[in-house]
């Protein structure tokens, strides 16, 4: 086995991918689901930047720094529909899909 997968860089650079995004969806949570005026984002990052985008078209909804876990956001501006967590601290990022606003 160990030759076959020497043979193949490009399976081995996908399996790590894979476990790399499965580790960062498993590491940033929100409540309550669903939600109408505020999210709490939960995150094992110390701080970092929360971004809130539309997931139909990608678009910015909200951007906010928060310098510690769990952060509390306000989004009773934004519209019904559903949206992709964000979170950025450096070179480091975790996205988490399914935030579902009322």
């Amino acid at each position: 086995m160990l030759r076959s997968l020497r043979s193949k860089p490009v399976a081995i650079a996908l399996i790590g991918l894979m476990t790399i995004t499965t580790a960062a969806l498993a590491a940033i949570k929100s409540a309550p689901k669903p939600t109408t005026d505020s999210v709490t984002i939960h995150s094992e990052m110390a701080k970092g930047e929360v971004t809130l985008s539309h997931q139909e078209d990608g678009t910015v909804a909200i951007k906010r720094d928060c310098v510690r876990f769990p952060c509390k956001i306000d989004i009773s501006s934004l519209k019904r529909g559903e949206y992709d967590v964000t979170l950025t601290n450096g070179d480091e990022s975790q996205k988490m899909v399914g935030l579902y606003k009322e």
